[in-house]
């Protein structure tokens, strides 16, 4: 099984050091990234719920037809569990 690849990994030298490049997979993207105010680990963390969210339902949190609907219901924190049938 593949949770994840490093192909857009990069190396922090120290825990004060911030990215601010916004790249990845629409569903997996963290407000933190999306605010381009800097991101660290954290992002890692919030991708690694997503991922075990989608593995759990089936289907990710945050998925819109429009990218731009799904980045907004990441910024807003707009989750909405779905009920068991």
């Amino acid at each position: 099984m593949k949770l994840g690849d490093f192909g857009l990994a990069c190396v922090l030298n120290s825990q004060r050091e911030k990215r601010y490049t916004i790249c990845g997979t629409p569903n997996y993207i963290a407000p933190e990234v999306l605010s381009q105010k800097g991101h660290s680990i954290e992002v890692d963390m919030w991708s690694f719920g997503i991922i075990i969210y989608t593995m759990m339902t089936g289907v990710p949190p945050f998925e819109k037809k429009d990218v731009k609907e799904t980045y907004d219901e990441i910024k807003n924190g707009e989750l909405k569990f779905k009920e068991e049938s």
